[in-house]
């Protein structure tokens, strides 16, 4: 009977299921390092994020508590009645401005009362030159630009001097 000898056969399988589970122990470990790698980058991006928007948020509040104080340094009272002083102005304006004309825009830069629009025909651009006389407080001021778009409508501008 002839025999065998298995022990080198037995080490060589030893050593490579070794080599196989120390692997797999090692590249667990190599994933685990990664996630948790991972998930801390994730978490500091987070935070950078929060951070700029808290920034943002005190920048904003910051910005809107300067423009309040300055808006309670004028009397709530006189702002009301500032507003109620145009209120009349404003009604006499619609009334004396012709229906074929609409006012895109309305600047007061004082003394000036400056009146943007559209009008649909020459006509009502024309009666719309005699509204500073039917105005309380108001005179006509420098000519302003008058031109016709491309629809056919006349834009205008006209600057109204104020006499308060």
């Amino acid at each position: 009977m002839n025999m065998t000898n298995f022990i080198p056969w037995r080490q060589q399988r030893r050593a490579r299921c070794l080599r196989f589970w120390g692997a797999m122990f090692v590249g667990a470990w190599l994933v685990m390092l990664m996630v948790i790698f991972c998930l801390r980058i994730n978490h500091l991006v987070r935070l950078h994020a929060l951070r700029a928007e808290l920034a943002g948020i005190q920048s904003v509040r910051h910005a809107l508590m300067s423009r309040q104080t300055l808006t309670t340094e004028v009397p709530m009272p006189a702002l009301k009645r500032q507003r109620h002083a145009w209120q009349p102005v404003l009604e006499s304006l619609a009334s004396v401005i012709p229906s074929q004309v609409w006012l895109t825009e309305l600047r007061y830069q004082p003394p000036a009362l400056m009146l943007i629009g559209y009008a649909t025909t020459l006509p009502a651009l024309s009666a719309l030159r005699d509204v500073p006389g039917q105005l309380d407080g108001f005179t006509t001021g420098p000519a302003g630009e008058i031109r016709q778009d491309s629809q056919g409508h006349w834009m205008f501008t006209f600057n109204l001097k104020s006499e308060r």
